[in-house]
């Protein structure tokens, strides 16, 4: 019994410490997801503190929060800056595409000279990519001088943040795959990576597609990888779905067969019937499974035609805020961080000076 206690005493410190870490409306009866780490997992104890700009619920513009981060990253690579904390944005984008230092202009299929959507080259490494609604995007800026000098060692952390987030929120196993950066499940990309650090402070970040709609992949070659598809965790959790509603189809085919191999021995004309049942059934699960292009097929289901909607509407999906708390205990647990809310004057302060700093770019310009 005082076990049991103390197992519940911990859990409501748990709570605690998730609402008021991560809960802006924290006091206002709103809870938090209870951190669920496996005891097996290295966690680094927690030793500084990162103040969250959350806008988790918001479309952030590209050029703004890009703004943000490199005001950041100058502050903390100044000798004068007194707030030395790391710090953390975590936001949703309006469609973009960016493209990496680097990239390759190949790997876009569109006119550069018109883009679908906003295009931008930046510092970061690694080459094109999407950000859209329905994408949580976290920015961190750090100080690797305050944890550890090795930018491989950073980009290994933030794989593992978003494949702890897709494991205690979803249940899918995301793998690494040797040689290339971000995170996979069943041979699809679910989360692109891409930094930069100037003096050891780290800008730009992770995108992980929770519910993002993904026909604007199609318009490039995703980081550069033709031959992995990108996915989201929506798309995943419905190809689970679509697999676990076929298996009896499955299942009454294997005994179709059975039953007709019966009926070639003298068995009644009733198995004969039972057979004829499991053979259509057969030609009609073959015909979605493999007639015809992969997209095309998707686009016959019904729950992809839900899915392939206003760009925009995903990003109210219910799974945003989930993953939100799930990215946001992940990475305060890999880089051994507590993290803080940004109050709203100071939210409101970035807000305000990112505007100064682009009203003044084009006064200049």
């Amino acid at each position: 019994m005082q076990s049991s206690a103390g197992r519940l005493s911990r859990k409501q410190q748990s709570q605690s410490c998730i609402r008021r870490t991560f809960c802006p409306h924290h006091g206002a009866g709103r809870l938090g997801r209870r951190s669920s780490w496996h005891s097996s997992r290295l966690s680094i104890a927690a030793t500084r503190e990162a103040l969250l700009y959350d806008f988790h619920d918001q479309l952030i513009p590209y050029e703004q929060a890009w703004s943000w981060q490199k005001q950041r990253v100058s502050e903390l690579c100044s000798s004068g800056c007194s707030d030395r904390r790391d710090t953390v944005f975590l936001l949703q984008h309006p469609p973009v595409y960016t493209l990496g230092a680097g990239s390759s202009e190949s790997h876009v299929k569109f006119d550069l000279a018109n883009p679908p959507h906003p295009l931008y080259r930046t510092e970061r490494g690694g080459e094109v990519t999407y950000h859209g609604p329905g994408q949580l995007v976290m920015y961190p800026i750090l100080d690797l001088t305050q944890h550890t000098q090795d930018l491989h060692w950073y980009l290994r952390g933030l794989e593992e943040v978003i494949i702890r987030a897709l494991a205690d929120t979803s249940g899918l196993e995301a793998t690494r795959i040797p040689g290339l950066t971000g995170v996979w499940v069943n041979g699809h990309k679910l989360a692109a990576i891409g930094v930069r650090a100037r003096k050891w402070v780290t800008y730009h970040g992770l995108a992980l597609n929770v519910s993002t709609v993904l026909e604007p992949f199609g318009l490039i070659t995703p980081c550069g990888i033709g031959h992995r598809p990108v996915g989201s965790v929506r798309s995943t959790l419905e190809r689970a779905a679509r697999h676990e509603q076929q298996q009896p189809q499955l299942q009454q085919e294997h005994d179709g067969e059975i039953v007709q191999t019966a009926a070639a021995d003298g068995m009644s004309s009733r198995s004969h019937s039972s057979t004829g049942m499991g053979l259509q059934q057969s030609r009609s699960f073959s015909t979605s499974d493999s007639g015809g292009p992969p997209q095309q097929q998707l686009q016959s289901l019904p729950q992809h035609q839900s899915h392939v909607q206003d760009l925009y509407a995903v990003s109210q999906d219910p799974r945003i805020v989930e993953y939100r708390y799930a990215l946001l205990e992940a990475f305060e647990s890999v880089f051994g961080l507590r993290i803080v809310c940004a109050s709203a004057k100071q939210k409101q302060q970035l807000i305000t000076a990112s505007k100064a700093v682009v009203s003044d770019a084009l006064r200049g310009s």
